[in-house]
């Protein structure tokens, strides 16, 4: 009669989409999972049909588990895939007085791609621990684990559950981290307490049926041994509860959507726990508007500003202060071009002046001393003669051009090719400073006074 009951229970809580049935040794097994990894092995239990004798595959639709995990990302494909591959690499272990258990948590994973939908299939090692079952089991709603983030609460939460007709448990502190698979993450105890316990604490608080209070038990200083307090909280989470969620999902993934190009996933899902929808829309809608207008450098940054902005309620107003104020910008640019453009003229002329002014001063010494023009050539072919000759006398010759109006290497044929400028006049001015050095610092002197005004470093008078 009692186990008559007991089947016909284990029957409707297999129905139940939202309750499943654990084996203990499975919640106090050792492994290690993301959360989301742990929601979809859960949807996955709640999945079989627990009252029969063998499971053939489990399939779960990619909406499905979209909906069950809470990942809202227009790349959830690829992101479950890459998941369920990890999830499938992950190793359950459990060992007590009469058996040891080594094995997957899931033996293979098939994605129907133009179907959209997972085939699951649970290992063989792992089956009598999930049908069948008779004794050593838990039952709780995996509603109370959806809003969880941290893998710890929702493994907390399942101990809480399966020793909530005791209200008290104890376990040893390296046994939770073996059993978490933490044990070389939080080697430091105050760090295991604040990132591990205390957080699970936190969210089981703010989001599950159940929470614990602890107390630690010490060998000397050290604390060796937690005893946890289960406690029943005022919240229950309800179909009605679920609703809520699937909406939020998609008003998130319609945000996503809009703004994919610019702004991450999680900075969308910050959006929505700090303002909310009709804002987030309004201020996201009005972004893209301006940003198909052009003059917005950076869509992310803007689209940060006009989603924080509450009272975005005239979008023609705000559109007149943003081009007035892209039309001042536009002006200040242009006039601040116009100014460097001026600057930069003033710059030229000067050093066009002082070369100038430079070539007239040659050009009087040259014309004084005759003879001056036909030695400077003649030192200019003898450096070019040498076996490494200067660079600059090598260009200058080639620079020389013969001309027919005048006698070869005449005075007049120097003077024309000083005129021309160049490399050739280079080095004619790079001679006469060496020999007549006082008459040029003379004359950058007098432009010194020029050149400041007009911003000329001293150095760009040579």
């Amino acid at each position: 009669m009692e186990e008559s009951k007991r089947e016909k229970a284990i029957e409707a809580i297999s129905k139940d989409p939202n309750r499943i049935i654990k084996t203990n040794p499975i919640i106090n097994a050792r492994f290690d999972i993301t959360t989301v990894q742990m929601k979809v092995f859960l949807k996955i239990i709640a999945s079989i049909d627990q009252s029969k004798d063998d499971i053939s595959e489990v399939q779960i639709s990619v909406g499905e588990l979209q909906k069950f995990v809470g990942r809202t990302s227009k790349n959830i494909h690829k992101y479950l895939q890459e998941e369920l591959v990890k999830l499938k690499q992950r190793n359950i272990f459990y060992e007590d007085e009469n058996i040891r258990l080594d094995t997957n948590l899931l033996s293979s994973i098939i994605y129907y791609k133009k179907q959209g939908y997972f085939s699951f299939e649970i290992p063989k090692a792992l089956k009598p621990f999930l049908l069948q079952i008779k004794e050593n089991f838990t039952v709780f709603d995996i509603r109370n684990m959806l809003f969880l983030e941290s893998i710890y609460a929702m493994r907390l939460y399942e101990y809480c559950k399966e020793f909530e007709r005791f209200k008290h448990f104890e376990i040893d502190v390296e046994e939770i981290k073996e059993r978490f698979g933490i044990a070389d993450r939080y080697k430091n105890y105050f760090d295991f307490k604040l990132k591990v316990i205390n957080q699970a604490r936190t969210e089981l608080m703010k989001n599950s049926e159940l929470y614990f209070d602890f107390d630690e038990i010490k060998e000397g200083k050290k604390v060796v041994r937690l005893r946890f307090t289960i406690i029943k909280n005022n919240k229950e989470v309800t179909k009605d509860t679920i609703e809520i969620l699937k909406e939020v999902d998609e008003k998130v993934l319609e945000i996503i959507d809009l703004v994919k190009m610019y702004v991450s996933e999680s900075t969308v899902n910050t959006w929505f726990e700090k303002y909310p929808y009709e804002q987030i829309k309004k201020g996201v809608v009005y972004s893209l508007n301006q940003a198909k207008n052009g003059g917005i450098k950076d869509v992310g940054a803007y689209l940060q500003k006009m989603v924080a902005t509450t009272d975005l309620f005239d979008p023609s107003e705000i559109i007149k202060q943003e081009q007035k104020k892209k039309r001042e910008q536009e002006k200040a640019a242009l006039v601040q071009k116009e100014q460097e453009l001026t600057i930069e003229n003033a710059k030229n002329k000067l050093k066009a002046e002082y070369y100038d002014a430079k070539k007239d001063l040659s050009v009087r010494i040259l014309t004084k001393e005759d003879e001056l023009s036909k030695r400077i050539l003649a030192q200019l072919k003898t450096e070019n003669e040498q076996e490494y000759k200067p660079f600059l006398s090598e260009m200058a010759l080639k620079n020389y051009k013969s001309n027919e109006k005048f006698e070869a290497e005449s005075l007049d044929e120097f003077l024309f090719n000083v005129d021309e400028g160049g490399s050739f006049a280079s080095y004619v001015f790079d001679y006469l400073q060496n020999k007549y050095g006082n008459a040029y610092q003379k004359l950058r002197q007098e432009f010194l006074p020029k050149a400041s005004r007009v911003g000329v470093r001293n150095d760009e008078l040579v």
